[in-house]
């Protein structure tokens, strides 16, 4: 009974450890496709990327500066 537990305990853990060595998932990071930008104050704002931006307030919207 002992032997069936204990080769029990070892199958489980090497289905464990096998299924963990899994790359693909590891190295692939996620593209993110966005556009816009979040207005933070009256004329500046926050791009998908993290990126301070300069606002122009055109017809009553905000919009990006060139």
């Amino acid at each position: 009974m002992i032997r069936l537990i204990i080769i029990l305990v070892i199958a489980m853990s090497t289905f464990l450890l096998t299924g963990a060595n899994n790359k693909k998932t590891d190295t692939q990071s996620a593209k993110k496709f966005c556009r816009g930008y979040s207005v933070i104050e009256a004329d500046k704002g926050i791009d998908c990327h993290g990126d301070t931006i300069r606002l122009v307030k055109v017809s009553g919207f905000y919009e990006r500066a060139i």
